[in-house]
């Protein structure tokens, strides 16, 4: 069986996204990374687009990438046109992170709001031992809301970028951007 490829990796996530630690199961991050493609990046962007991004990721493709998609992978900056209060039209230099960086946060996110809970054969679980306790609901919820948020201005900033590209990247199809359910804690 072939392993699937992504846009990013556990390596990746653990090295360019806010401190963690370097023992997180792997398996369990390339579930998040998958679970992010499928309802953050896609969503978003276009089968198309992400079909085809994911093709330069393959290990056995031997072609070159073409110089949008690692911006777009990678950020950086690139020129814009925007027109001024006066309706002239000039030049704007952006700067953004990138897919990669954007996809990551929302890794990051899921892991901090699940990596503490498992699915046992005696039901619903939490880790805890000796050495650790475990933060409670509400404290993880601002902290996945704070990198969702993080996750969603990257996005909306490669959103962006592609639609400022949309002639050397056609298979940019811009989608919607889904409701986030808000869970409101009510204490006592």
């Amino acid at each position: 069986m072939s392993q699937a490829i992504h846009l990013t990796s556990p390596d990746s996530i653990k090295k360019n996204i806010r401190p963690m630690s370097q023992h997180i199961d792997v398996d369990r991050i390339l579930v998040y990374i998958d679970e992010a493609e499928q309802l953050n990046i896609k969503p978003r962007i276009g089968d198309s687009l992400y079909l085809d991004l994911l093709k330069y990721y393959d290990p056995n493709f031997e072609g070159n990438i073409p110089e949008e998609y690692k911006t777009l992978m990678n950020g950086g900056t690139y020129e814009r046109v925007i027109s001024d209060v006066c309706r002239e039209i000039r030049m704007e230099t952006k700067y953004f992170k990138g897919l990669k960086t954007t996809l990551e946060y929302y890794v990051y996110a899921k892991l901090v709001k699940n990596n503490v809970n498992n699915l046992t054969r005696f039901g619903y679980t939490q880790k805890e031992n000796q050495y650790s306790s475990s933060i409670e609901l509400k404290q993880r919820l601002v902290a996945e809301k704070d990198a969702l948020a993080v996750a969603d201005l990257y996005m909306d900033e490669c959103i962006e970028y592609l639609k400022s590209n949309h002639e050397k990247i056609p298979l940019f199809r811009f989608g919607k951007a889904r409701n986030r359910l808000n869970i409101k804690i009510i204490g006592k």
